[in-house]
């Protein structure tokens, strides 16, 4: 590692609570909360919506169909069915995730979001077969994962993809390692964005971690791109 780099600390036996069965509905919904406003204000929204933009340039579609890995809340699915609506792109999204309490919230906040189907998938066992969605999608999940399992999940990802696909997350260094202990100290109160908050960041890959792992699962056609507030996304088309 560089000296801007810290070593990876990921322990699979420890994982992050937002990860783990039985949290409080409340306290897991205020946590959804603060993961959807990071993403709309800190530009996990724009690059998925800028991303989505150039493909449809490339790859012009009347419908279009998406699936959002890890999808959280589902903000992100609800962010890309706005968009089609305003631009009258016809979508159809599958959104989904391991955590069935996750879920319950995801499908009350997409309830008047027709274009959006919720389904529970684990990221390591998913059904779709190749080229089954033209655009997939992950945000801010790879680094809930050891490396093996990420490079898995990045193969898969390629494999189901048509025309495209997305990966962003954070992106591992000291500055964004300290703030985050820092904040967990002092400006954060949800127990579970407290702890989860500093384990994201030290968990996190770095760039080039993530073109190594991109090249052992076999991805070709692909750019990373380093984002603002210490984000990074791994684009391809197919």
């Amino acid at each position: 590692m560089s000296l801007l780099v810290p070593p990876r600390r990921f322990d699979s036996e420890v994982p992050e609570m937002m990860d783990r069965r039985g949290n409080d509905a409340e306290l897991l919904r205020a946590d959804l909360d603060v993961l959807e406003k990071i993403n709309r204000f800190l530009g996990g929204h724009r690059i998925v919506l800028g991303w989505l933009e150039e493909v449809l340039e490339r790859v012009p579609m009347s419908r279009v169909s998406v699936l959002d890995l890890a999808t959280g809340g589902a903000d992100v699915p609800r962010a890309i069915a706005q968009w089609a609506r305003s631009r009258g792109v016809r979508v159809e999204i599958t959104a989904v995730d391991a955590n069935p309490e996750i879920l319950t919230i995801a499908r009350q906040r997409c309830a008047s979001w027709p274009e959006i189907r919720i389904d529970q998938q684990d990221l390591l066992a998913l059904p779709y077969p190749a080229a089954s969605f033209d655009v997939v999608l992950c945000s801010l999940a790879l680094h809930h994962f050891s490396e093996p399992n990420a490079v898995a999940i990045l193969g898969r990802i390629h494999h189901i993809a048509r025309a495209g696909y997305i990966i962003n997350d954070l992106r591992r260094n000291r500055l964004l390692v300290g703030l985050s202990k820092l904040m967990a100290r002092t400006l954060i109160h949800n127990p579970i964005a407290r702890f989860d908050a500093p384990a994201s960041c030290e968990r996190a890959f770095s760039a080039a971690e993530l073109r190594g792992m991109a090249a052992q699962a076999g991805l070709g056609n692909f750019v990373i791109r380093r984002h603002r507030f210490f984000r990074m996304a791994i684009a391809g088309r197919k």
